[in-house]
């Protein structure tokens, strides 16, 4: 479903001026009759209210003083205690006359026991009644007077006040209050059409009132609004409430401290805003006479400002279609007038407009092809650089490239080499082979000033006119080219000065701004290709003295290792023969020393062969048997292998294998080596207890774990030691032995 305002759109524009202008005008006149109807009724509300609230507040100083002053007829009976029987009965007598809301006087003797009782209907004297315990004879005679509840019977609400006697054992006289007089109070309360008033205790019983509500005493009012809100407003101004028949009336209370009552007066709604409503039907009738002249005028305002504007449309559409040569003819003599002349106006600009746009979308045109070239040849000049590492190919492309889009006719790189501080021709494109050749013969130093001037301030360099430029380099074999202006861009590093990009051209002048940017892109590539080729022949001639440092380290270590096990292997045979007694008996003495000898021979030929396998390892010589294998064998091999040391120190070797353990298939004697390496170093480095060796199988594999007692390896030292020729604590080392090559 459409919105008003959507509707609105979709209508003519005759339409939306009379729906406007009336809707406007009827908004108008609608706001400001609710804003006259809005302040009549809250200055109508407030009148009435300040009214009633003054009303409250008078009906309640007059019930006070009602009740005060039957407080001073009852204290006036209470004067002496001298006073006899009979003289009280007559004092009780009169004030029964002259008080008529006074129903009956009882007095009470300093015990609280009734003495007497006088009322309309005769005299009681002497009783049993023990008011002892009673709240009215307590609160008597701690206060000056006791104010009691009210209560209701048949003929209406009552209630007790209570004053103490005067004298040194005084009693309490008792006054019972008929409450039905305080409608007489209520009743001079009313003024106006439809006002009533009436009381109420603090908890809502309706003790007086006038008509509706004089049947009702009695009777809970709480659920009245009105009364649920007594006590919480600062000013007594309850403001709007509801009645017993569910009308709004307009409600104001005032509060009867003494009593804790309240006196409300109240009006109905409909009857206090009567001139309101009168006011809401005048206006009514004026919007409807202003809604029909505002019709009328809408409608000819519409017609006088539309017929231009259409014939406005009318010249634009037109216009619109290429028709630029109508004129739109207004003469109203106003602003549209004046619009159909800026249309007019317009038309001949667009004529002139649409030329120069073709010649624009021209030069754009150029522009951005020219763009697609430049982005063509980073794009060439990056996968060069990406996929190559011949820095001569890298550098021609940039040169070709950078000629070709800064619209020269010949450019060349120059490498700087700084021990000669000299620039080299490294690529050229454009130039003629005379030139070339001139170029490639001259030394060019950067001494030159201009050079030097670059090298110096890092920023490109603009020559417009050679022909001026005295310290220009090759200048006259340039000249001669037939070049006549030139653009010169360093090529910096990191460190320095890396060469320059030379662009020339045969016509005089300067280049244009966005060209030295891309040059200076094209030279920052330059540079790139430079570092790279520098970086991977640095990386290519340490990777080749690394691998031939690694090839002679192997070859000295096997030819080390076969030279030093050769005659070691003849000083341990000719160590034999002497032990043997070939060469005759040995003193006992010698025969010590040919075993430490043998001892230590054996030792070292067991280093030399594990550096000779460590050659082979490195060398990727070694070669492994493989076949099947007992793994229990060869524990059981280690373990009678490494006995007779382990007993040297009072040490045991245990193995604990498990006992369906299957066959292996490996190199047994490797494995074997690699067990009595661990376990010879378990017992080197164990000085109490021993070394156990358990094995068992997962799945396709056997786990092996060698336990010794030892010191242990400590953490910092456990991810370094599987390094070659790394060991534990060096302290320990030194006390133990090793090499580092298990």
């Amino acid at each position: 479903m459409a919105t008003p305002w959507q509707w609105l759109g979709r209508r003519s524009l005759f339409g939306k001026y009379v729906t406007t202008f009336v809707g406007l005008v009827i908004a108008v006149l609608a706001t400001s009759g609710g804003a006259e109807i809005w302040f009549a009724y809250r200055d109508r509300k407030a009148e009435l209210l300040q009214a009633q609230v003054e009303k409250a507040d008078d009906g309640a100083q007059r019930v006070e003083q009602f009740l005060a002053e039957l407080q001073r007829q009852i204290s006036w009976v209470t004067r002496a205690s001298t006073v006899t029987q009979a003289q009280r009965r007559a004092d009780y007598e009169r004030v029964l006359r002259h008080t008529p809301a006074i129903a009956q006087l009882i007095e009470l003797d300093s015990r609280g026991r009734k003495v007497l009782r006088v009322n309309r209907s005769g005299t009681v004297t002497g009783s049993s009644e023990d008011y002892s315990h009673a709240p009215v004879f307590q609160a008597a005679n701690a206060l000056s007077a006791w104010l009691g509840p009210v209560t209701f019977a048949a003929d209406g609400p009552h209630m007790q006040i209570a004053v103490a006697d005067s004298g040194s054992d005084p009693g309490v006289t008792i006054a019972d209050v008929e409450l039905k007089y305080l409608s007489d109070i209520v009743n001079g309360i009313q003024a106006g059409p439809g006002v009533y008033a009436y009381i109420t205790t603090a908890s809502g019983m309706l003790i007086a009132g006038t008509n509706p509500l004089r049947p009702l005493r009695g009777r809970e009012l709480s659920h009245l609004p009105q009364i649920a809100a007594l006590g919480h407003t600062a000013d007594g101004t309850i403001s709007v409430g509801r009645n017993l028949d569910g009308e709004s009336v307009l409600a104001a209370s005032a509060p009867i401290p003494k009593m804790k009552w309240w006196l409300l007066v109240e009006q109905p709604l409909a009857q206090a805003l009567d001139p309101v409503y009168d006011l809401l039907g005048r206006l009514a009738v004026i919007l409807v006479l202003a809604l029909v002249l505002c019709i009328g005028a809408g409608i000819l305002l519409a017609r006088w400002m539309t017929v231009p504007i259409q014939a406005v449309r009318a010249g634009a559409a037109r216009l619109a279609a290429g028709q630029f040569n109508q004129k739109i003819e207004i003469h109203t003599g106003d602003e549209i007038e004046a619009l159909g002349d800026e249309f007019n106006d317009m038309a001949a600009r667009l004529q002139d407009s649409y030329a120069k746009l073709e010649l624009k979308v021209e030069e754009r045109t150029r522009d951005l092809a020219q763009s697609v070239r430049e982005l063509q040849a980073l794009e060439e000049v990056g996968l060069a650089l990406a996929a190559s590492l011949d820095l001569s190919a890298v550098l021609a492309t940039i040169v070709m490239r950078s000629v070709e889009l800064a619209a020269a006719d010949g450019g060349a790189i120059y490498s700087y080499d700084a021990t000669r501080h000299a620039f080299n021709l490294a690529e050229a494109h454009g130039l003629d082979p005379a030139f070339l050749a001139a170029v490639k013969e001259v030394r060019i130093k950067r001494t030159d000033g201009l050079l030097n001037e670059v090298a110096a301030r890092k920023v490109p360099v603009q020559i417009p006119q050679i022909a001026n430029a005295q310290d220009f380099p090759l200048r006259g074999a340039t000249l001669n080219a037939g070049f006549r202006s030139a653009l010169i861009v360093p090529l910096v590093g990191p460190e320095d000065l890396l060469g320059v990009l030379v662009i020339e051209r045969r016509r005089e002048g300067y280049f244009p701004a966005a060209t030295v940017g891309l040059m200076q892109t094209f030279a920052n590539q330059s540079v790139l290709a430079m570092r790279n080729a520098r970086l991977f022949h640095q990386v290519e001639d340490k990777g080749k003295q690394l691998a031939i440092a690694n090839e002679h380290k192997s070859l000295f270590f096997a030819n080390m290792s076969h030279e030093l096990r050769t005659p070691l292997n003849a000083v341990l045979g000719f160590a034999e023969l002497l032990q043997d007694g070939l060469y005759g008996e040995l003193p006992e003495r010698a025969k010590q020393v040919l075993t430490r000898i043998q001892a230590n021979g054996t030792h070292l030929l067991g280093l030399i062969n594990d550096v000779l396998d460590l050659s082979k390892i490195e060398a990727g010589e070694l070669t492994l048997s493989l076949a099947d294998y007992s793994m229990r064998n060869v524990i059981e091999t280690v373990v009678a292998a490494t006995d007779s040391l382990a007993r040297t120190k009072n040490l045991y070797v245990a193995s604990e294998i498990a006992q369906d353990l299957p066959r292996g298939h490996g190199d047994e004697r490797r494995l074997a080596q690699v067990l009595l390496n661990i376990v010879s170093n378990a017992i080197k480095f164990t000085d109490k207890g021993g070394v156990t060796i358990s094995a068992e199988a997962q799945g396709s594999s056997f786990r092996l774990a060698i336990t010794d007692t030892g010191a242990g390896i400590a953490p910092e030292d456990q991810a370094r030691i599987f390094d070659a020729f790394q060991q534990g604590d060096n302290t320990i080392t030194k006390e133990k032995g090793g090499t580092g090559l298990g």
